[in-house]
C-alpha cells in the first residue's frame, strides 16, 4: 500500500486509536515528516518518522501495545521503560523500527546461534581487509578501460549499456547498492532482452569488480540477486528463393562488387561482420584465399572463415555448394584480397531498401540456416558450420520449412548473359 493523500489516519486497536499526521519537512527527501501521535501514561506522546510505511508500523505496533496494556504504568516498570527508551535509541541509530530489528537479530541468533557476534566479526575483517571502496562511476570506467587494454572492445561491448547505469548511480559507492536498489533500476526496462542484456553487464561489471578487490569475493554480488525477465521471442526472418534470386541477379547487374558478399552471406550463412569488418576493424574482412572452389580429388569445395566472431569456434568451414560455386564465379575478378568493401552487407541492405526488396534483419543467415537444415535434416552439422550451437539455432535462427523448399533455394544458379560464352 502506498502513502494516503487525506490525514490524519487513524489506527484503532479496540478502543485505543492512535494519530499519523503528516508536516512539511525541507530535511527529508520526500519534502514530509510522519508524527505518530497517542496518548500514554504520561499524557500526549509522539514520534517522528521520515517514511509513511515505518510510521505506520510504529502506530499499528504502539495501538496494540496500549490494547493490552502493556504500555499502562500499572504494569510496566519504571526501568522496564527505560530499558526500552534505550533499545529505542539503539534501533533509532540504524534508521529501522525496532520490530524489525529484533525480528532480523532473531532471524540471525537462529542462524548463528553463540557465534553471531563473531561470525559477524569475522565477515567484517574479510570485508574491509581486502575490499577497496569505489564509486559505481569509476568503476564503470575502470573496467571500460581494462576491456579496452585486453582487446575485449570494452567501449562498443559495454559503453552504451552501462552509462544509464551511471548516471544513476555514479555517486554510489558499488558495495552499497542494493538487490532492492538494482530491482527498481532494471524495472524501467520492461522488454525482457533488454533487461536481461542489462542485468548481464552489470554481473559482469561486479565480477570484475570482486576480482580487482571492489567488492567481496565472499558474498554475491547483490545484482546477481535480481530476477530475470522472461524473453519474448522475436520474428526469426527469412527470404523465399524467389525472393533471394532476385536480389542476387538485380545485385549482379547494378552492384556487382558487392556480389561475393552477398553470395557468401546467403549460400553459406556467414556472420555479416565475419564477411565485411566489425565496425572498429573493418580492415579484417572475408579473404577470397579463403575460399577454395577447386578442390583435391576425393575432397569438396568449402569456405574457411578468415576471421571469426568472438568466443566462436576459430577455425570454422562452411562447405560450398554448387549454388554458391556458380555465382562466385560470375563475381567480378581479379578474386584476390577481400571479396567486398567494408560495410558491404550494411551497403547491401541501404540498396534493397532503396529499391523496395523485403529484407528482414539478418535474414541471409536465417535463410541458410533454416534452408540448409530442411535439406540435410542435420541440425549438428549446420551449426557446426554456423558456429552455433543447436540450442541457438533452434532459438534465433531457424524457420522450419519442407525440403523441396530447401532444394529449391541452392538450386539458384545465375542466368545466362549474352556476353558469357
Amino acid at each position: 500500500m502506498g502513502t494516503p493523500t487525506l490525514f490524519p489516519v487513524l489506527i484503532k486497536e479496540q478502543s485505543v486509536t492512535v494519530r499519523i499526521i503528516r508536516i512539511k519537512a525541507k530535511s527529508t527527501v520526500s519534502g514530509f515528516c510522519y508524527v505518530v501521535s497517542w496518548v500514554g501514561p504520561n499524557g500526549r506522546e509522539k514520534l517522528n518518522r521520515t517514511d509513511y510505511a515505518e510510521a505506520e508500523a510504529e502506530a499499528r505496533t504502539k495501538a496494540a501495545q496500549l490494547a493490552a496494556g502493556i504500555a499502562n504504568a500499572n504494569t510496566v516498570s519504571n526501568s522496564d521503560i527505560a530499558e526500552l527508551a534505550q533499545v529505542r535509541e539503539i534501533v533509532a541509530n540504524h534508521g529501522i523500527p525496532l520490530v524489525s530489528a529484533v525480528a532480523e537479530w532473531s532471524k540471525a541468533k537462529s542462524l548463528a546461534g553463540a557465534s553471531l557476534i563473531s561470525l559477524c566479526e569475522e565477515w567484517s575483517r574479510k570485508r574491509t581487509a581486502s575490499v577497496q571502496r569505489v564509486k559505481l562511476a569509476d568503476a564503470v570506467t575502470q573496467f571500460i578501460t581494462a576491456k579496452n587494454a585486453a582487446n575485449q572492445e570494452g567501449t562498443r561491448t559495454y559503453g552504451a549499456k552501462l552509462k544509464p547505469v551511471s548516471e544513476h548511480f555514479g555517486e554510489y559507492y558499488l558495495d552499497s547498492i542494493s538487490t532492492k536498489d538494482w530491482t527498481k533500476f532494471l524495472a524501467r526496462y520492461e522488454n525482457g532482452v533488454t533487461h536481461n542484456d542489462i542485468r548481464k553487464k552489470i554481473v559482469t561489471l561486479c565480477r570484475w569488480s570482486q576480482k580487482n578487490n571492489y567488492l567481496s569475493e565472499d558474498v554475491k554480488p547483490e545484482i546477481e540477486r535480481t530476477d530475470r525477465y522472461k524473453e519474448e521471442r522475436s520474428p526469426i526472418g527469412i527470404l523465399s528463393p524467389k525472393e533471394f534470386g532476385k536480389l542476387l541477379e538485380f545485385i549482379r547487374k547494378h552492384y556487382p562488387k558487392h556480389l561475393a558478399a552477398l553470395v557468401v552471406a546467403g549460400f553459406c550463412g556467414v556472420r555479416a561482420d565475419e564477411i565485411q569488418g566489425k565496425r572498429d576493424k573493418r580492415e579484417i574482412r572475408q579473404l577470397w584465399s579463403d575460399i577454395h572452389t577447386k578442390p583435391k580429388k576425393n575432397d569438396y569445395a568449402f569456405l574457411k572463415v578468415t576471421i571469426a566472431k568472438e568466443n566462436t569456434p576459430a577455425d570454422r568451414i562452411v562447405h560450398l555448394q554448387d549454388a554458391a560455386l556458380a555465382w562466385l564465379k560470375v563475381c567480378p575478378e581479379p578474386h584476390e584480397g577481400s571479396i567486398c568493401e567494408e560495410g558491404a552487407i550494411e551497403k547491401i541492405r541501404l540498396i534493397a531498401r532503396k529499391h523496395k526488396f523485403r529484407l528482414p534483419k539478418n535474414c541471409f543467415r536465417h535463410s541458410w540456416i533454416t534452408y540448409r537444415i530442411a535439406v540435410t535434416q542435420d541440425k549438428p552439422h549446420t551449426a557446426t558450420e554456423a558456429g552455433n550451437s543447436v540450442q541457438e539455432i533452434d532459438r534465433r535462427y531457424r524457420v522450419p520449412q519442407p525440403t523441396h523448399v530447401g532444394i529449391a533455394w541452392f538450386a539458384l544458379r545465375p542466368s545466362r548473359r549474352k556476353d558469357e560464352n
